[in-house]
C-alpha cells in the first residue's frame, strides 16, 4: 500500500509540475545535509532545464525517484546536479527529465525563500566547493542523524 500511493504522489507530483503549477513536497534522507532535512517542506517552481542557474537546488526524475540536488554544470547537454551530502555526482540527466526548482524551504514553521540573493549567492559558493563539503557534510550527516535525531524521538 505504502509503495502504491508513493509511485501515485510521484505521478502527481510530476503531472502539477509539467502543467505549470507550483508544488509544496517532503523532503526525505539525508544527501543535501544540512541545507535539506527529513520532513522540510520544498515549495517547487517548474523550470526548464535551459533556464537553471548554478546552485539553484534543481527537482529531477531519475530512476523512477524525484530528487532535489544541488545543480553544478551542464555538459554535453546533460544537466550535472549533485547532493550537498554526497561525495559524487548524480547521473548525468537529461534535460526532459528536469521538474522545477525549489524556490523556499519550511522548517519548523519558518519559511525560507532561496530566491534571495544571499542565498543564491550561498548556492552558488557551495555549488564550486562540493568536491570539499561534500565529504564534510557527508559524514556530518551520519553523526547528525546518530546524535541529534536519535535524541528527538
Amino acid at each position: 500500500m505504502n509503495l502504491e500511493n508513493n509511485i501515485k504522489g510521484r505521478k502527481l507530483l510530476i503531472k502539477l509540475l509539467k502543467a505549470g503549477e507550483t508544488v509544496d513536497v517532503t523532503a526525505q534522507g539525508l544527501s543535501m545535509f544540512p541545507f535539506l532535512l527529513p520532513s522540510d517542506v520544498l515549495r517547487v517552481r517548474p523550470e526548464k532545464a535551459e533556464n537553471l542557474r548554478r546552485g539553484q537546488i534543481v527537482v529531477y526524475e531519475q530512476d523512477s525517484k524525484i530528487i532535489s540536488h544541488r545543480y553544478i554544470k551542464t555538459v554535453k547537454g546533460k544537466v550535472i546536479c549533485k547532493g550537498d551530502g554526497l561525495i559524487h555526482s548524480d547521473s548525468p540527466v537529461p534535460p526532459a527529465n528536469i521538474l522545477g526548482v525549489v524556490i523556499a524551504r519550511t522548517r519548523k514553521d519558518k519559511t525560507r525563500s532561496l530566491e534571495k540573493t544571499t542565498n543564491k549567492i550561498t548556492g552558488n559558493i557551495i555549488s564550486f566547493l562540493t568536491p570539499v563539503t561534500g565529504v564534510f557534510f557527508h559524514y556530518m550527516s551520519f553523526a547528525w542523524y546518530k546524535w541529534i535525531c536519535n535524541k528527538e524521538e
